[in-house]
């Protein structure tokens, strides 16, 4: 279990319930939160920069499912804000003083790239940063589109530093998009000439005060530009390398997704041997465990969980290879985030489902984790934007994943062909990629294909750690349903056995659900109080209770519609 985080998960500060505290205390909590996580894990500079295994602890902690805004917060704090200061410090005493402030808390970073009007297309962005004749920068949004959308801005109580993202103009030259600098406001107040207009909620996460940041004419120092002031060879080197903690972001996003699964599963399967019917046919109670709907969304998640944990850390080591150049490392953060996000999603709503009416509770996380990772899907790279991305690198061979270490089993089987199909297609139908029909024929098919490769690169890391058989068993049945027809058609596995191999996985690790749950080792991080008879009974003896309190005539004769009050808690 994550020492460092342990007694925290405990503390009233997490657990206490806390979704019904009106909107502006939730988005302070998740704020109070982060930095708790933050003073637990104490980051340096190194840290970040290096991407140490502390780092990587950070981002697969079942601490952040917890609040998925309290996540996001700290994620943002340290890989995006002060993973990009920590790249400009040498010879600069003052990014050093802002480095310094970012990681002890004294400010809170933010990350200020996309806009409005650019999102995947990024490097399209608008905002100008002009240089004046007086060596100053005028920071401007020239138009509504460009306002800098979703990173929350707005005053907390804590300063706020970003790296903003502009074109710099020198002497009316486009230098090319450029990190800077700005104090966003100081706790309380806007600085002079940033607007940020508050978005409302997302719905159903954890609230964080998305906004809309303007900048009208705001007048920055000489030393705001981190970057260089010369216009860069390659431009598109450039934005990715200036950006190059997006990429990092993406690589931690699959360690967050995992983490979630592990807590999701847990709540799931404790319920479940909790919740007991009766049973029609014996008039004798069980728990609902005992039925197969539940076990195998269950057993499929934590397979799935034990399966790409050994594929995040295998991809962490080609990420963090110095020898691997930085598009492979690119496309495997790529893959990872993609199918660990993918499964995340599906298997927190199957869970969901199963816990019935107390599935769609927030209090009991499930609802909220699945919401919160709706947003971690399209944060650091849409995975729908990055698989067509890599998916058409790949089939152009720009770049080249290293070979399956098990190129017989079916899922290597499975990506191989999906490979050579489309890349089949693109040779023999087309003559470029930019072919509008050849985009309306792949470009759907490459998320599905970056997914197989995911699954196949888990397989084979799985397989490398020793793995136990029979969570592969499970794994490699619930993955088969993700493309059924391939694995009737070319795989040469028939739907009835397809079902089949399910059935026998489930038989044969069902005996050892509760070793599993126990090692998934989040029970501290779990504050859904359907876990456990003590907890629920807690959490209904701290809810808002009305009963009766003096006689009364039950008569609505009496009561006018148009002068009733309703109650100001409603």
């Amino acid at each position: 279990m994550p020492a460092r985080t342990y007694q925290l998960a405990q503390s009233p500060l997490f657990q206490d319930v806390s979704e019904h505290l009106p909107l502006k205390r939730r988005i302070a909590l998740s704020y109070e939160r982060a930095i708790a996580i933050g003073r637990a894990y104490q980051l340096t500079a190194d840290d970040v920069r290096n991407t140490t295994s502390k780092y990587w602890e950070l981002h697969s902690d079942p601490i952040m499912p917890m609040d998925g805004a309290a996540g996001s917060l700290i994620s943002i704090h340290y890989n995006l804000a002060v993973g990009t200061f920590a790249r400009y410090t040498k010879g600069r005493p003052d990014v050093e003083a802002i480095l310094h402030r970012l990681l002890t808390f004294q400010v809170f970073g933010q990350f200020c790239l996309t806009e409005l009007g650019h999102g995947l297309d990024a490097r399209n962005l608008e905002t100008t940063a002009t240089v004046l004749p007086d060596g100053s920068i005028d920071l401007h949004t020239p138009y509504d589109r460009a306002a800098k959308h979703m990173p929350p801005t707005s005053p907390t109580g804590m300063p706020c530093m970003a790296v903003v993202f502009a074109r710099l103009v020198v002497e009316g030259e486009d230098r090319g998009i450029k990190p800077f600098a700005v104090l966003m406001h100081d706790g309380f107040n806007m600085s002079q000439g940033i607007t940020a207009k508050t978005l409302p909620p997302r719905g159903g996460s954890h609230p964080m005060e998305h906004c809309l940041t303007y900048f009208n004419h705001v007048n920055l120092p000489h030393t705001a530009l981190l970057a260089s002031a010369s216009r860069d060879v390659d431009d598109r080197a450039a934005f990715f390398d200036n950006i190059h903690r997006v990429v990092v972001g993406t690589m931690s996003i699959a360690g967050l997704s995992i983490a979630s699964m592990r807590v999701g599963a847990y709540i799931a399967g404790r319920y479940s041997q909790r919740r007991k019917v009766i049973d029609a046919y014996t008039g004798a109670s069980r728990p609902i465990i005992s039925f197969t709907t539940q076990q195998i969304p269950i057993l499929s998640t934590i397979a799935q969980v034990v399966v790409f944990k050994s594929f995040v850390k295998r991809a962490i080591a080609l990420f963090t290879d110095k020898n691997i150049g930085h598009d492979l490392k690119h496309c495997v953060a790529s893959i990872a985030k993609t199918v660990c996000i993918k499964h995340c999603h599906g298997n927190l709503i199957a869970l969901s489902d199963r816990c019935g009416a107390q599935g769609v509770f927030e209090v009991n996380q499930l609802s909220v984790m699945h919401a919160d990772y709706r947003g971690a899907a399209i944060a650091e790279g849409d995975i729908l934007g990055i698989s067509v991305r890599f998916a058409v690198e790949l089939l152009l061979g720009r770049v080249k994943l290293p070979a399956s270490t098990n190129p017989e089993s079916l899922l290597a089987r499975h990506a191989a062909s999906m490979f050579s199909e489309l890349r089949n297609t693109l040779a023999s139908r087309f003559q470029h990629h930019r072919d509008p029909e050849f985009q309306s024929i792949v470009l759907p098919q490459c998320q599905p294909l970056m997914e197989a490769f995911g699954h196949a690169m888990a397989y084979d890391a799985a397989v490398a750690d020793g793995v136990d058989a029979r969570v592969l068993d499970m794994f490699v049945a619930s993955i088969m349903k993700e493309d059924s027809a391939w694995y009737t058609e070319v795989g040469g596995v028939s739907r009835a056995t397809q079902k089949e191999m399910e059935r026998r996985a489930v038989e044969r690790l069902l005996p050892s659900l509760d070793a599993l749950l126990q090692d998934l080792d989040v029970e501290a991080y779990c504050s859904a109080p359907i876990i456990s008879d003590e907890k629920w009974k807690r959490y209904v003896d701290g809810l808002p209770t009305f009963t009766h309190q003096r006689p009364t005539q039950h008569s609505f004769a009496r009561y006018q519609p148009e002068k009733v009050q309703i109650r100001a808690v409603l």
